[in-house]
């Protein structure tokens, strides 16, 4: 993703495209006759944008009432297409858009974006996630009345680099972590910066997350911390300092702040996150922990080793037996000392997360915060129809199959909708710093 400058002009200056065809043939309508020609056309503000930001699509010039389907289609690395439909009724003045609610298709009800998020590949087709270049994608609308075409359009997706997003690999040979930095194109200011990682998969799964941050202006670094070239192969007997390491990198960085350097951490990733806070506050200025752990759980797989260590030390843990307890009984010690932060929180939890009781566990942290008068912004999201999928950075802005979105559990509309309510209030964070 080597920074190569995007098109800042389609991104900043709104763009209204209107595509006029005739379409004799809508429903209602007489092929062939002057009288009945209607001419639809789609307007799309803006143009271009980046993926995780929506865009508004309308469709005017139909029949009143009208049953308009929308369809999208994006062609992925991979060179299978995804798709997505929608159905909707046309206003009394002959106008569609995707604030209405959907009457069938891909998805039912109202979801502006749910036209690009929930595209799906051709059934029996083998990836779950769309992988796009990295630059960005063309999204290709089409507006159907009576199964004749009345319009068309081409939306451009950015990806990080399309905006001026520099990328530089990290490696254990050269800097003593494994992970890959991402510089926003303007660094001549200092903004917050932040620290990504992922949970129990292992290896280097946060670098999307990490570019997309760095193309809203915030410095990021995508770290690994085990199942990667140089690393321990096992979430077994990690070292906190080697966390430390990656911080004191992103530092150092141009544009980065160094009283608000944050650091984000999913499901396993949430225990390192709060540790890091709670024992190096020198570092830390501000925790984000997705479907977060009140507790140290042991190592994983080999549960009979210790996942982390400080000091050379291994940190006290639950017993798998123990598992899901927010405050396990006589084990005081294997509790996160949340209230050693100095800095914002932020907590995000499902409600049907099938993973571990990741609100159960975010709830404890935050009473813990309130017992113990925590003087820091504290912010607990807790979505009630979304799974563990809801703590990731990495956003499903584009395309997901509905199997691997709800895998972890929850409803597709719902983990969705929690994503972008979510994503947003990271952000919000960020720029309040």
């Amino acid at each position: 993703m080597a920074g190569h400058a995007g098109s800042w002009r389609a991104r900043h200056i709104p763009v209204l495209i209107v595509l006029l065809v005739a379409a004799a043939g809508l429903a209602g309508c007489t092929p062939g006759g002057d009288r009945d020609r209607v001419q639809a056309s789609i307007s799309v503000l803006p143009l271009a944008a980046l993926v995780d930001q929506p865009v508004a699509v309308t469709v005017q010039g139909l029949s009143a009432g009208a049953r308009t389907t929308l369809a999208a289609r994006a062609m992925d690395t991979d060179g299978i297409t995804w798709s997505a439909t929608a159905q909707f009724q046309a206003t009394p003045a002959g106008e569609v858009s995707l604030g209405q609610p959907s009457l069938g298709g891909s998805y039912t009800g109202v979801n502006p974006m749910g036209l690009f998020t929930l595209m799906a590949p051709p059934p029996g087709s083998a990836p779950a996630v769309f992988l796009h270049p990295e630059a960005g994608y063309d999204v290709t609308l089409q507006a159907s009345v009576g199964g004749r075409v009345a319009s068309t359009a081409t939306v451009r997706r950015q990806g990080p680099a399309a905006v001026g997003v520099a990328e530089r690999e990290l490696r254990p040979a050269s800097g003593g972590i494994y992970g890959n930095l991402y510089l926003p194109k303007d660094t001549t200011g200092r903004r917050p910066a932040v620290l990504v990682f992922g949970g129990s998969d292992g290896g280097l799964t946060t670098s999307f997350a990490a570019a997309l941050l760095a193309a809203h202006g915030y410095p990021s670094l995508a770290l690994a911390y085990f199942k990667a070239p140089g690393l321990p192969e096992d979430l077994n007997n990690i070292p906190l300092e080697y966390f430390t390491r990656a911080l004191r990198v992103l530092r150092a960085q141009p544009g980065v702040d160094p009283r608000h350097v944050l650091v984000s951490g999913v499901s396993r990733g949430s225990e390192a996150a709060l540790l890091l806070g709670a024992y190096f506050p020198q570092l830390v200025n501000g925790v984000i922990a997705g479907v977060p752990s009140s507790v140290v759980n042991p190592g994983w797989p080999d549960t009979s080793q210790p996942a982390w260590t400080l000091g050379g030390r291994s940190l006290p843990a639950v017993s798998p037996s123990e598992f899901g307890q927010p405050n396990p009984p006589g084990k005081p010690q294997t509790v996160i000392p949340v209230e050693r932060i100095r800095g914002p929180i932020l907590l995000t939890c499902g409600e049907l997360d099938r993973v571990w009781p990741s609100c159960r566990y975010s709830d404890a942290i935050t009473a813990r915060l309130r017992a113990r008068q925590f003087a820091y912004p504290v912010t607990a999201l807790r979505y009630r129809d979304a799974g563990h999928h809801v703590g990731g950075l990495t956003l499903y802005f584009v395309g997901v199959t509905d199997a691997a979105l709800t895998s972890f559990g929850g409803t597709v509309a719902g983990t969705q909708s929690a994503q972008t309510d979510a994503h947003a209030k990271l952000l919000a964070l960020l720029a309040s710093q």
